[in-house]
């Protein structure tokens, strides 16, 4: 049975890849399905101590599923984080100006809030 789920889950996560270089991607993909892992096998064992599951079956189908989960997370917040950085990194000049535009309209609300609020003492 244990087969069974370890088959499901690398065909679900097989097709997911990371926009990098493959060394990288190998890497990364290597951390996270480490990570969810120790994830399920915690949460798994604790769910035994806690009387939960008792049988090797049910333990098996939730550390697959709670592994699938955490990694789908993990993967998720991984990809949008590099997409993020390459968006970034290739319109740096827009993403300076978005940033210098955003500070200044900052410091416009914080001057006219102080301005609004020592106003209102002074009358």
């Amino acid at each position: 049975m244990r087969e069974l789920f370890s088959f499901i889950f690398d065909k679900l996560t097989d097709p997911l890849g990371l926009p990098i270089a493959a060394w990288k991607e190998w890497l990364i993909l290597f951390a996270l399905g480490e990570l969810a892992h120790v994830i399920a096998f915690r949460v798994v064992g604790n769910m035994y101590d806690a009387g939960d599951i008792s049988t090797s079956i049910g333990g098996s189908f939730f550390h697959w599923l709670i592994r699938l989960i955490a990694f789908l997370i993990m993967w998720t917040i991984a990809y949008g984080t590099i997409r993020v950085w390459q968006f970034c990194a290739a319109h740096w000049i827009a993403v300076l100006i978005a940033l210098g535009g955003l500070l200044a309209l900052g410091i416009i609300g914080f001057i006219g809030y102080r301005n609004m609020k020592g106003g209102t003492q002074n009358a």
